[in-house]
C-alpha cells in the first residue's frame, strides 16, 4: 500500500489539524468533482462527542467518517479507499497509530504553532506545517465534552454563555468548538482558539425545524486549564431547553 494513501495528522490543540484536513478534502473534491474518489476520515480520542466528524460529514456527504469505537470498520474501508485521513487527538500517543495500522505505511504530517521548538512531532513527521499561533501553557490541560442532542438554546443565552466562556468566566479556555441548535431553527458551528482572532459562527447546511425534540447531533467541547466543570455543567443544563417552541 502506498504511504500517500494514508495521511496521519498530529500536533498541538488548536493549531488547525481538522482545518487542514478539511481543506485537503475540499481541494480534492474540487479537483475531481465527477470522480468516484473514496475518502475516509478517523478522529482519534473523540469518544462520543464527534464534532469534527459531524461537520465534515455535513459539508462532504460522500466522505465516510469514523470515531474510536469504529476503528475496526475504518480498517475494513482502507483497502477500497482512495485516501484516508487520521487525526490524532492531543492525548493520543504515537503508539496509537502503530497499533491501529499494524505496520501499514502512512504519511505523517504535523501541524504546529509558529516558532515551535524541536519536539516529538518534528522527529515523527515527514512534513511539518505552520498552523495557528496557539499559545501553550505549562498547566495541565483538561477537556470537557458535553453532548446536547435533543436540546436547543435561545440565541441570546448562547451569545451570553459563549462570551463568558471565552473570556475566562469558567477557567482559562484554550479552545472551544461546538454544534448548536438555536431556538430560531438555525444550526450553527462555533469555534474559538485562545490568541487567535475569532471566526464568525457558521450556519450548517442542515434542515432546521421548530417543533418537538431535535434529533440531529449537537455538542460542545471545551479545552482549557483549571476549568470549573461543575459550574459549566450547571450553566449548560440551565440555558438549554429540551424542545422547540410550537410556532
Amino acid at each position: 500500500m502506498d504511504e500517500d494513501k494514508i495521511v496521519v495528522v498530529g500536533g498541538y490543540i488548536g493549531c488547525g489539524k481538522t482545518a487542514w484536513i478539511y481543506q485537503q478534502i475540499a481541494l480534492k473534491q474540487k479537483a475531481f468533482p465527477k470522480s468516484c474518489q473514496k475518502i475516509i476520515y478517523l478522529k482519534a480520542g473523540s469518544e462520543q462527542v464527534n464534532i469534527d466528524q459531524k461537520r465534515i460529514s455535513i459539508d462532504f456527504p460522500k466522505v465516510k467518517v469514523f470515531c474510536d469505537v469504529q476503528k475496526a470498520n475504518f480498517i475494513k474501508e482502507l483497502e477500497s479507499a482512495d485516501i484516508a485521513y487520521i487525526e490524532l487527538d492531543n492525548n493520543s500517543g504515537l503508539g496509537y497509530i502503530d497499533q491501529l495500522l499494524n505496520d501499514l505505511p502512512y504519511y505523517p504530517v504535523a501541524i504546529l504553532p509558529p516558532g515551535c521548538k524541536r519536539c516529538k512531532w518534528h522527529s515523527w513527521a515527514k512534513e511539518v506545517l505552520t498552523g495557528a499561533a496557539m499559545k501553550t501553557s505549562i498547566e495541565p490541560v483538561e477537556i470537557l465534552r458535553v453532548p446536547t442532542i435533543g436540546q436547543v438554546i435561545p440565541g441570546d443565552k448562547f451569545n451570553n454563555f459563549w462570551n463568558e466562556l471565552i473570556n475566562g468566566a469558567y477557567g482559562k479556555v484554550m479552545r472551544v468548538k461546538g454544534i448548536f441548535h438555536l431556538e430560531d431553527g438555525n444550526i450553527i458551528y462555533a469555534d474559538f482558539v485562545y490568541g487567535v482572532e475569532c471566526i464568525d459562527f457558521l450556519n450548517l447546511n442542515l434542515s432546521g425545524y421548530l417543533h418537538g425534540e431535535p434529533k440531529c447531533f449537537s455538542a460542545i467541547e471545551i479545552v482549557g486549564c483549571s476549568l470549573n466543570k461543575i459550574a459549566l455543567h450547571k450553566i449548560i443544563e440551565k440555558i438549554y431547553v429540551t424542545t422547540y417552541k410550537v410556532v
